[in-house]
């Protein structure tokens, strides 16, 4: 039996064409979500949009501080584990779930296979830089998303287990883009490619009123209609700081409740640009053929930094939030003109099970 251990909305992208793949081939396997997402809206859609059996267990964890989190994660799903005896344990991107779940299956000596590995910002004071790399060592199977992960993973003396599946992100992408509705355009009175798409919920970026007043003033100095699904974390730290009569006064801002994945891309395929601080989603970017301005001053892409399609904003330097201000002013629609197949090309599914079944952890198709 296969478990997959979720947590976060990104994950449950992630998770989606593997759970679908397994299924039509006859595997057993279960989903374990841990609940770090507290909003409902933010979990139980994506399972419903995607096709995505509902979670074996929610654990409920809830928020916290991040040893809160991995620690309560880890308790709850070590009793999981041992109960249930998976065969393997799938565990996706960079989050405490990630850890949790990883650190909960080794110790029990079950083999981990981390989807998205080998991702490096280099940034080691970051969270999820420090999740990643954790989880990446103690992992019997790497599925990297691009060769750079494969060569990061080199570097650090992890050779055994890795490989260039593709992202499995854009499996997902690419099943969305199929399906896709124009709906959420009409319900939000915004015109295809007369917006910018923005989110907004890293630590970085919510952890202190300064750099939120920040935020809200190069938003505010953006000539464009921004549309912005506003993260419940966000949400909160914005009230918390007094900032909701800010963002209020901003005409052309207009936050909304969280949007299910299909929803989110149509808004990704048919915005202006997209303007985050999403690890995902400014990848995504680069599958809906529109650049990203990303929110920190580094981005786990390099690739898409190099050629342009991922431009970092350093919100410690007046002069670039300037400058990056007025770029998006002038360039207004800002399309990917040249694209390279950095990720695969949308069967990152079939090449995980295909290794799986190479290595023998799963059997031959069990149908």
């Amino acid at each position: 039996m296969i478990m997959h251990v979720v947590g976060n909305r990104p994950q449950f992208i992630k998770l989606a064409p593997l759970s679908r793949k397994l299924k039509e081939e006859g595997y057993e396997s279960i989903v374990i979500h841990t609940g770090q997402h507290y909003d409902d809206n933010m979990s139980d859609i994506f399972f419903e949009e995607l096709g995505i059996e509902k979670p074996f267990k929610n654990l409920s964890i809830g928020s916290g501080t991040h040893a809160e989190t991995t620690g309560r994660a880890m308790i709850e799903l070590e009793k999981v584990m041992a109960q249930e005896k998976p065969d393997l344990v799938l565990v996706y991107g960079d989050t405490n779930t990630t850890l949790a779940a990883a650190i909960a299956a080794a110790k029990l000596g079950i083999p981990i296979v981390h989807v998205e590995a080998g991702t490096r910002t280099f940034m080691r004071n970051n969270p999820e830089e420090i999740n990643r790399k954790l989880v990446d060592h103690i992992s019997s199977v790497l599925c990297c998303p691009d060769e750079e992960s494969v060569d990061n993973l080199v570097k650090e003396g992890v050779t055994e287990g890795v490989y260039f599946t593709g992202d499995i992100m854009y499996d997902t992408f690419k099943y969305c883009r199929a399906n896709e509705k124009m709906g959420i355009l009409e319900k939000y009175h915004v015109k295809r490619k007369e917006y910018v798409l923005m989110t907004w919920h890293r630590q970085e970026n919510t952890g202190s009123r300064e750099r939120m007043d920040r935020i809200l003033d190069f938003v505010s100095g953006l000539q464009s209609v921004i549309l912005c699904p506003i993260h419940p974390r966000t949400s909160n730290m914005l009230k918390q700081f007094g900032l909701m009569e800010k963002v209020k006064s901003i005409p052309n801002l207009i936050l909304t409740e969280p949007v299910g994945y299909m929803d989110m891309v149509a808004l990704m395929n048919n915005c202006a640009y997209i303007l985050c601080d999403s690890g995902g989603l400014s990848k995504e970017s680069y599958y809906a053929g529109v650049k990203c301005m990303f929110m920190l001053n580094f981005s786990p892409w390099p690739y898409l930094v190099e050629d342009g399609n991922i431009i970092t904003i350093d919100f410690d330097d007046k002069e670039d939030i300037y400058r990056k201000q007025m770029a998006a002013n002038s360039n207004g629609t800002q399309e990917i003109v040249n694209r390279n197949l950095y990720y695969g090309n949308g069967d990152t599914a079939d090449k995980i099970i295909g290794i799986l079944r190479e290595r023998k952890l799963i059997g031959a198709r069990a149908e």
